[in-house]
């Protein structure tokens, strides 16, 4: 693709999904200044996360990047753009996503630190919050 960045050579999905990978290149510059090794993947049915009740959803995509510092964080967040007709039936989603980013999850694998996060759906409409959330989430 034209994005080193985006897994994907086409961005099939939702126009939600369009609309929140277009906010995201939006934002790359900021992120490639703290961050690097910045990949966005779109979860093809490959990762399930579960809630404490068991139930399980499958974010959109997943971001990875790896702070630029000495000793640095790789995140990995979860993130679903969700249009307005599901915002209110997924809630429970969004709900699990506010958990795992109040989590704080941090995780070591050999020498490298990790940190699990989600941030709240991402819709158009409100799409000012999200990129809010998302500077906090990413300390932007």
């Amino acid at each position: 693709g034209d994005k080193d960045w985006y897994a994907y050579n086409a961005n099939y999905g939702t126009s939600e999904e369009k609309h929140f990978v277009e906010a995201f290149a939006r934002r790359f510059d900021a992120l490639g200044k703290k961050y690097e090794d910045i990949f966005l993947l779109r979860n093809e049915r490959e990762l399930k996360i579960h809630n404490s009740f068991g139930d399980a959803f499958e974010p959109d995509f997943v971001l990875f990047c790896k702070q630029k510092a000495k000793h640095p964080l790789t995140y990995q967040v979860f993130i679903e753009p969700k249009g307005d007709h599901l915002l209110k039936n997924d809630k429970w989603k969004e709900d699990f996503l506010q958990d795992i980013r109040d989590d704080k999850l941090a995780f070591k694998v050999d020498t490298d630190q990790y940190r699990i996060t989600g941030l709240p759906f991402y819709n158009k409409g409100r799409e000012n919050d999200f990129i809010k959330d998302f500077d906090e989430v990413l300390d932007l």
